[in-house]
């Protein structure tokens, strides 16, 4: 993945979620949101918001963050067998028809927007795992139950936040803390700022 800049277009891919699923969260509360393992965003992470419309082909259903990688079951121990678990857009896939899937696809974006609590959003952790060390059973346990869709092909994000391993959120404008104990207003300022930005 490229270099991150604060205030800066982003391309990305990979797994989305709504802003209400990540907001001005805790970075162990943002773990338990997402699925990510204990830990995992010890170090920082990032907060992307997308800003662009997207269009059917740009993205392949993954369920909630109940589901590890988009895929029914729990997660294995190697990343190998874990791919052997099938995948909620082949499952729907399989249910619906093709024509079928599409039609869900666009009634879904219907249901996203630009900004507020709907739209689309991004977690990059500071740490990265390479593939061939990870743990799915550990690394990726489930979430709390948000939207996931996975992009196919890189769109557009504001790199909007930058989360250190203190619970310093920095923006292009301001700073507050996120920590366990951040105040109620430092997060609905945070709050605010994703859901305008």
């Amino acid at each position: 993945m490229a270099d991150l800049v604060l205030g800066e277009p982003a391309h990305i891919q990979g797994d989305i979620t709504t802003n209400r699923w990540v907001g001005a969260r805790s970075a162990r509360a943002l773990e338990d949101s997402l699925g990510f393992g204990r830990g995992r965003l010890a170090a920082g992470w990032w907060i992307l918001l997308l800003k662009q419309q997207l269009q059917p082909d740009d993205f392949i259903f993954a369920g909630l963050t109940l589901r590890s990688g988009g895929r029914e079951g729990l997660p294995a121990a190697s990343p190998d067998l874990d791919e052997q678990r099938p995948h909620v857009q082949d499952v729907m896939l399989r249910e619906m028809g093709a024509a079928n899937l599409r039609e869900c696809k666009v009634r879904s974006l219907a249901s996203v927007s630009l900004s507020g609590p709907d739209r689309l959003v991004k977690v990059v952790p500071v740490t990265r795992i390479a593939r061939a060390d990870t743990r799915p059973d550990v690394d990726y346990p489930m979430g709390g139950g948000g939207l996931q869709w996975t992009l196919i092909r890189p769109c557009r994000f504001l790199v909007a936040a930058r989360v250190d391993e203190n619970g310093i959120a920095c923006t292009p404008r301001f700073s507050v803390f996120l920590g366990e104990s951040a105040s109620y207003d430092d997060r609905a300022r945070l709050a605010r700022y994703l859901e305008a930005a």
